[in-house]
């Protein structure tokens, strides 16, 4: 089953401001495929953010947390750049934020 994706306002601009071409497609290409079981990809995040997913591409250079719900993925946020430890704490970070904010639902 194909569910729809869709994004964000916060992850539509991140995503937007990507300069490096052959990075935004293969960021496009991630978030096309969260169409086809989203839930076997990426893993679920914990506590404030239970019932979100992190995808992180092997050897990739951006994340995307998403949420699955009733026929469609929401993208709420894509962040770009050099993921390490600190990297995924500060996106758990930015997304509790954004929770917070009520940007999030």
């Amino acid at each position: 089953m194909t569910l729809r994706v869709v994004l964000a306002q916060c992850a539509l601009e991140s995503l937007q401001g990507v300069l490096n071409q052959r990075i935004a497609e293969q960021v496009d290409q991630y978030i096309t495929g969260l169409a086809i079981e989203p839930e076997e990809q990426g893993w679920p995040l914990v506590g404030e953010l239970k019932g979100y997913r992190c995808l992180r591409p092997p050897g990739g250079w951006f994340r995307i947390v998403y949420r699955v719900g009733l026929g469609e993925v929401e993208v709420v946020l894509v962040s770009v750049g050099q993921t390490h430890w600190v990297g995924e704490r500060d996106v758990r970070a930015l997304a509790r934020t954004l929770f917070s904010e009520r940007l999030l639902r």
